[in-house]
């Protein structure tokens, strides 16, 4: 009898061990943003904390005041003294047998060089603590009465914003317990343990001083404030943040789900991308309701100095969640890659283009220039001081604005050329890349014939390189929010004026990039619109980055990876392929349309759908033989797949078509 009861409480526990794993949910949530007693956070006490409206100083300007930009702002909890706490108004609990995983997230801007920051105790036997020593920052997980500690060295600045994301995953006999600060990895350290058997966490959880510890509270300020039990492993640990001064500071605020709940928060949306990546930097102004478009950068301009300091620019325009446009003027972000790509400067449009889309943006003569609805107009950046504001209006004169003959989605600059392209769907013309030439005062001759280029449809930017004595465009073509875009490779002899250009290298990405451009070391760069708020309920794909290819990848043809794919002399065409439902946890259906495929006039004609996990390894393929259906169908059983993305492609023939992602849940 006592031995069933045993194996009764185990399965118990390995039951309850497994919900709340499965869950993969926030269990706690403090967001000054929000009311006390907002679903989306706990209910908490205050102790000696104000919580208020604050506007740092540099963002007045923006968000200060009625004759402001017109930005959102944010509250923050202030904590004037070292015995000040807030505390979750009820005891959080979770019970694990066996391995687990707790995480969370810290924004914090600190007054004193120590202090207590969090604490989640059980008894003086399990449970977390962080606080800021002289050093930097520490983290215990305390397990079974035992402290298992993790000193992050780092210099801290005092009145200054970070983020600090840290993780503790208990294994049967080890912990792995890490820091990141500001998305860097400071320390990531493995302690052996004891075999780890039940163990219960239930206690409130306090910001700030802990009555019951030796260690007074931080003073200073706190933003948002989470713990999780899981970590996701993403693109969303490493990327920058840009401290743009909105809420979430850059990362995304429109993505909170209730507490306890496991769908879709922010970080278990960022979706990974199959072609390696250098800088990833969330895009600034997201929270502003700003949708990127362009890219350039300082080095776009081959006479740019090459040992100065350049920077990045990316175009935004505004787009409320729900479709209204043009209620701020769009603006023009500098970001800085020598300050962790911090904004150094938010530029906002006052030309004849003050409120358009802005699809694409070049480089030149230390001027801007912004394409848009048949115009290209120049913005001449003014020279950055020390005590230069983060905030300023460009002017544009009228010779700045010259008429092009295409729609001018997009712009970049390359050798003594203004290259203006189009964006243009099935249903519309036909889309060309037009060059004009550009004098050095930075004129553009638009008075004389351009060079001109068919284009593929969907286009959203291009960028020139020259490579061992060729000229190659990149092409980045968007196939819609759950569909991967894709960079296009052509040599220049296989472009043409009444043809779609000839490929040779294909490059998926995640759905949502737009402009191109190479900066000095050839990294391919890049920004994505996905993280946007107007997209957010619409898109499953979620990668609302700028980030850089490296030059070893962009320029390397292979056609044995999952992220490269070699297509010598073959044009671009247009397929789809849909998955549903998305995420799921048993089955999956897959729906592709190929008008072509019983055309087709090899004399095997197969269709190939591979299923690749997140570490490029093929776990299911099927083949279909050739049949007059034009919509092809499959149902595949998930339900033995491990929890995470997946990649899903299809290849005609041998011949890579179309790819597509879907998320497994169990």
């Amino acid at each position: 009898m006592g031995n069933c009861l045993s194996k009764i409480f185990r399965f118990y526990f390995i039951f309850i061990f497994n919900l709340v794993i499965a869950q993969q949910s926030i269990i706690f949530r403090f967001n000054a943003d929000y009311d006390n007693g907002n679903p989306l956070q706990n209910n908490f006490i205050t102790n000696n904390v104000d919580i208020s409206t604050r506007v740092d100083e540099i963002e007045e300007l923006a968000r200060g005041h009625e004759d402001s930009w017109g930005y959102s702002s944010r509250k923050t909890a202030y904590f004037p003294n070292d015995s000040s706490s807030i505390i979750s108004a009820d005891s959080i609990s979770q019970a694990f047998f066996g391995s687990h995983i707790l995480s969370g997230e810290v924004w914090v801007k600190q007054f004193d060089n120590t202090g207590e920051v969090l604490s989640w105790i059980t008894n003086n036997q399990n449970g977390i603590e962080i606080r800021f020593i002289e050093e930097g920052i520490i983290l215990i997980h305390k397990l079974n009465g035992i402290n298992y500690e993790t000193v992050a060295e780092y210099p801290f600045e005092l009145f200054e914003w970070y983020h600090i994301n840290w993780f503790s995953k208990v294994f049967t006999d080890s912990i792995r317990v890490g820091l990141y600060i500001n998305n860097r990895l400071m320390v990531n350290q493995i302690y052996n343990t004891e075999t780890i058997g039940y163990t219960y966490y239930n206690s409130a959880v306090t910001i700030g001083d802990n009555n019951i510890l030796p260690y007074s509270g931080m003073r200073g300020e706190v933003y948002s404030l989470n713990i999780k039990n899981y970590f996701f492993e993403s693109q969303y640990n490493t990327a920058k943040i840009p401290f743009d001064g909105s809420p979430y500071f850059g990362i995304p605020n429109y993505h909170d789900y209730e507490v306890g709940s496991s769908i879709d928060n922010v970080d278990q949306r960022i979706f990974f991308n199959p072609t390696k990546v250098n800088d990833a930097v969330f895009v600034p102004y997201q929270n502003d309701d700003f949708i990127p478009q362009g890219v350039t950068n300082s080095f776009e301009d081959d006479q740019f100095d090459s040992q100065s300091s350049g920077m990045v620019y990316i175009s935004l325009y505004n787009k409320t969640q729900s479709g209204v446009t043009g209620q701020k003027k769009s603006i023009i972000v500098e970001l800085d890659p020598s300050d962790s790509y911090n904004v150094r400067r938010c530029f906002r449009l006052n030309g004849y283009l003050k409120n358009a889309h802005n699809g694409g943006i070049a480089f030149k003569n230390n001027k801007i220039y912004v394409a848009s609805i048949y115009k290209i107009e120049a913005y001449e950046i003014p020279t950055y001081q020390n005590d230069s504001g983060k905030y300023v209006d460009l002017f544009s004169a009228p010779e700045d604005l010259y008429s092009v003959d295409c729609q001018s989605s997009f712009i970049t600059y390359y050798s003594d050329t203004l290259w203006v392209g189009e964006y243009r769907t099935s249903v519309q013309s036909i889309p060309y890349l037009l060059g004009y030439p550009i004098d050095s005062s930075g004129t553009v001759l638009n008075g004389e014939n351009p060079a001109i280029y068919m284009l593929p449809r969907r286009t959203q930017g291009v960028a020139w390189r020259y490579i061992e004595g060729k000229n190659y465009l990149y092409i980045s073509q968007s196939n819609g929010g759950n569909n991967y875009g894709k960079i296009y490779r052509c040599l220049v002899s296989g472009l043409s004026e009444v043809n779609e250009p000839v490929i040779d290298t294909v490059f998926n990405i995640p759905s949502g990039a737009e402009d191109l451009s190479f900066n000095q070391d050839g990294d391919l760069l890049t920004v994505s619109e996905s993280g946007a708020k107007y997209f957010h309920e619409s898109w499953s794909i979620f990668y609302p980055f700028y980030y850089s290819i490296p030059d070893s990848i962009i320029n390397q043809i292979s056609n044995g990876n999952l992220d490269v794919t070699l297509n010598q002399h073959s044009p671009i065409n247009d397929y789809e392929i849909k998955v549903y439902p998305n995420p799921t946890n048993k089955t999956l259906n897959i729906t592709y349309r190929l008008d072509y495929w019983s055309g087709w006039k090899a004399k095997t004609n197969y269709m190939d759908l591979n299923i690749y996990n997140i570490l490029g390894e093929l776990v299911f393929k099927e083949r279909k033989e050739k049949n007059d259906k034009t919509l092809i169908t499959h149902q595949i059983d998930t339900s033995e797949f491990s929890t995470g993305p997946y990649i899903i492609t299809l290849f005609l023939n041998g011949e890579f078509i179309v790819s597509n992602y879907f998320i497994n849940l169990k």
